[in-house]
């Protein structure tokens, strides 16, 4: 289960990155495009095997909302946002998984990395998922990396004094979950196209 959401990390770091570099816009570029760009118009599944390999994205992106009956997306702004709103709903997809697997209930998503930078995103995890967002500390692989040395030159105790530390040290962003019916609602399109 854990792969899974491994998995979601890595393609949507991907799908984001040759969108931007194929469309060559600035991660801003692409939130204010999304921004713009209609709500819930059409959704991808980001672990569809055709997203692996790079090579005419935007052109994948479209053929796969066309096999699943939705609307095709057109202009930049509407691919930027069906890739980010289906990385949102990705994400709950994983966690709903993850609680029919463990019975276990979330009352926070901590999001880590610089993936965090993406208020957007962050916003539309939350909104999906309809708990709070805890984003950063950005830099959490070189964070962790520094406290796991510090620990092993005896200059920390453990993991927890290092977490301690950190959350002085770092910031971390909350989103609040908003549109729950919209959300709600755009979620059941969502999980039929990924069950058909």
């Amino acid at each position: 289960m854990i792969e899974k959401v491994l998995k979601v990390g890595y393609f949507s770091i991907c799908i984001v990155i040759f969108i931007a570099f194929f469309l060559e816009y600035s991660y801003n570029d692409m939130e204010q495009l999304a921004r713009k760009a209609e709500p819930f118009k059409c959704f991808i599944d980001p672990d569809s095997p055709e997203f692996a390999l790079p090579g005419e994205m935007p052109e994948k992106i479209r053929a796969f909302c066309r096999a699943s009956n939705q609307a095709v997306p057109e202009s930049d702004g509407e691919l930027i946002r069906s890739i980010y709103e289906s990385l949102a709903m990705k994400y709950r997809f994983a966690i709903d998984q993850i609680k029919e697997n463990t019975g276990k209930n979330f009352d926070v998503l901590h999001l880590l990395g610089g993936g965090t930078k993406d208020g957007f995103l962050c916003q539309m995890a939350a909104n999906s998922l309809q708990i709070p967002v805890a984003a950063g500390p950005t830099e959490a692989t070189a964070l962790g990396n520094i406290m796991l040395q510090l620990i092993a030159l005896g200059d920390i105790k453990n993991v927890e004094e290092g977490r301690k530390m950190i959350k002085t040290q770092e910031q971390i962003k909350y989103y609040a979950p908003a549109d729950g019916a919209a959300w709600e609602k755009a979620y059941s399109r969502y999980a039929e196209i990924l069950n058909k």
